[in-house]
């Protein structure tokens, strides 16, 4: 009886994972299929301070 629940629990478990396993390599398909879209060039502001202080004290 033991031997027949360690190997029906063990199937639920490996069924269960090869599930998992497709619903992950279907998620990263899915992710790699997307294209970025490229930004535009845009004006960057850099702001600089005249004053050099520490920054510990």
């Amino acid at each position: 009886m033991k031997k027949r629940l360690f190997f029906g629990f063990a199937f639920f478990v490996g069924f269960s994972l090869l599930v998992a396993w497709q619903f992950a390599a279907a998620e990263l398909a899915d992710l790699q299929k997307e294209v970025d879209v490229p930004i535009e060039k845009e004006n960057v502001e850099v702001a600089s301070s005249p004053s050099k202080t520490p920054l510990f004290i």
